[in-house]
């Protein structure tokens, strides 16, 4: 029954709701590219204690994540500027409503794969963040031991 109102709900999108969406989804998939080069970054600059800390395999599962997130996050970019350029057969006034509705169906599968991708995402960045945030407190606390 789920899928029956998704489907309804698409049908009720049209072409200028799917674009916008698709731009956001761009916008934000894009800005997760820089996040991500950030993530790596503050990976690598905590390297040293990574290691002294013993966090090591913890470290490297993080980073495994992070690595499948940048892949993950370049195909549905590749995928979504794709999609992207087929919008133009919902709005090019041809009757085509075999593509029209594999364009829908097409588009519902994306509101899926965006928000499981989102969601995997950010328990990465999380992940991550506290990791890093685990490393700067006993950072801290041994700087003020010695």
């Amino acid at each position: 029954m789920k899928t029956q109102n998704k489907n309804k709900m698409v049908e009720w999108y049209g072409a200028d709701r799917m674009h916008e969406m698709s731009k956001t989804w761009l916008s934000d998939l894009n800005f997760i590219k820089d996040e991500q080069v950030f993530l790596e970054e503050l990976i690598t600059d905590y390297t040293q204690l990574i290691i002294d800390d013993h966090v090591l395999a913890r470290a490297q599962d993080a980073a495994t994540a992070l690595l499948r997130t940048k892949r993950g996050s370049q195909k549905l970019i590749t995928a979504l500027v794709a999609h992207e350029n087929d919008l133009e057969l919902m709005v090019d006034g041809k009757n085509e409503l075999d593509k029209e509705e594999q364009y829908k169906a097409d588009h519902l599968a994306f509101i899926k794969q965006v928000s499981s991708f989102f969601y995997d995402y950010k328990a990465v960045k999380s992940e991550i963040f506290n990791l890093v945030k685990t490393l700067m407190k006993r950072d801290k606390q041994d700087h003020l031991l010695n």
